[in-house]
């Protein structure tokens, strides 16, 4: 494996991307964009909210086809990609439920309904955690596991998706979000790039960090093999000189 100690260029380039471009957001949001008629000023979360929960189904992909990509081929670069994604993946959603639940709580007057959408987002956050903590602390034989989670979180997305089409739920459908007015989409965007920006900064920052943990794994199991044969070859034979 060749070396992973490489400029971290483009993962900086993008942080100072989302540092520059949040607060604009902010300001966009709270100043410059209306507010919503029936929801009132809560509804402003919702510029913060929806990148976390696409960015949250985003990686949730991500980590589900570099885990399938791992099973079927014992890649450890796919084993990487799924353990950095499926980590972003958890701290997105993380912030999409948290912001969720106050959003719901001031809109709905409960922080849960038990929304056929909440539910099955709380599943895939459950599922990736579960995935997170099998494949960090359940040693060598528990890969395959681990992977295997990641990839039934992948499979939960589409639920996640749909889920305000099949059942009947509180939660805006896909059709509020496509009639939003110019100046709210203009809001949306900075927030959007900003949040996406900063994920896959520390997505490349994470994947690197495994490949560099794995090299150095490697290269310590080269070194402890070397002075190994060369502890063989200077054991003493027993003869005088």
């Amino acid at each position: 494996m060749s070396s992973p100690l490489r400029s971290f260029g483009r993962p900086g380039a993008l942080l100072c991307a989302a540092l520059v471009t949040f607060p604009y957001a902010v300001q966009r949001v709270f100043l410059d964009t209306p507010i919503e008629s029936e929801m009132g000023t809560a509804q402003k979360i919702f510029y913060f909210h929806l990148p976390m929960a696409w960015g949250l189904m985003l990686f949730a992909m991500i980590s589900g086809i570099a885990a399938a990509t791992q099973l079927s081929r014992r890649s450890e670069r796919a084993e990487d990609v799924a353990k950095a994604a499926g980590e972003v993946c958890a701290l997105l959603g993380a912030g999409a439920l948290v912001s969720g639940a106050i959003w719901g709580d001031a809109t709905w007057g409960t922080p849960w309904t038990g929304d056929a959408r909440l539910v099955t987002t709380a599943l895939l956050e459950l599922v990736f955690v579960a995935y997170l903590i099998v494949a960090k602390f359940g040693g060598p034989m528990a890969g395959r596991l681990a992977a295997a989670l990641a990839v039934f979180g992948a499979l939960d997305v589409p639920i996640i998706y749909y889920s305000v089409k099949i059942w009947k739920t509180t939660h805006p459908k896909a059709q509020v979000v496509q009639s939003l007015p110019p100046e709210m989409w203009a809001s949306l965007w900075p927030c959007l790039f900003a949040i996406l920006a900063c994920s896959f900064a520390l997505f490349e920052i994470r994947l690197r960090q495994e490949r560099l943990e794995r090299w150095l794994d490697e290269a310590w199991l080269a070194l402890s093999a070397r002075g190994a044969g060369n502890a063989e070859h200077s054991v003493p034979t027993g003869r005088s000189p």
